[in-house]
């Protein structure tokens, strides 16, 4: 299951197109996109019990799955506390001009492995970064390298009720 993962799309690059569009799924599929991303490490016969079909034709639905987009790829959830990373911030960015993700001090900005994620927006700041850092100075640290590339403004995460959900498609309710 987890050899055949199509790899994650450039997230710098990505856009919806007409070939991204929803694509029809049956309560099966559904069902195993839902396991899937709530224990990625489930074997194909669990899968297969769990939704009463043959590990071979669980393989082949998440093949089309795989080939389809659908699902991008797998990844282990890590703490970062375990890590030494103590403190979660998000830090918004209103870059100066000439400043992109592909300019060069940005891409050595987003390299860094304190850098978690890294989204595109718009409204009042043009960049979302989510990063981890050890304690508070390490963040004072962080943001220098970052606002040289523009006005900055960070909030520290107290906490996060909810951290990651599975994703349904548009319009199913996850209750019923």
């Amino acid at each position: 299951m987890g050899d055949t993962a199509v790899q994650p799309k450039d997230p710098r690059h990505r856009r919806l197109l007409a070939a991204d569009s929803p694509v029809a799924l049956d309560a099966i599929d559904l069902r195993l996109l839902e396991l899937v991303q709530a224990e990625g490490r489930i074997t194909l016969s669990e899968l297969g019990r769990r939704v009463r079909l043959s590990p071979a034709a669980v393989a082949e639905r998440i093949r089309r799955l795989e080939g389809d987009g659908t699902i991008t790829g797998y990844a282990a959830l890590v703490s970062p506390v375990r890590l030494g990373y103590g403190v979660l911030a998000f830090v918004r960015v209103s870059p100066h001009g000439g400043f992109t993700f592909r300019h060069p001090r940005t891409q050595a900005m987003i390299a860094r492995p304190e850098i978690l994620e890294a989204h595109h927006v718009v409204g009042e700041d043009c960049w979302i970064l989510k990063v981890a850092v050890h304690d508070t100075g390490h963040l004072e640290e962080l943001l220098e390298e970052v606002s040289a590339l523009g006005r900055t403004t960070t909030s520290i995460v107290m906490s996060s009720p909810v951290e990651r959900k599975a994703i349904t498609p548009v319009g199913r309710d996850r209750s019923g």
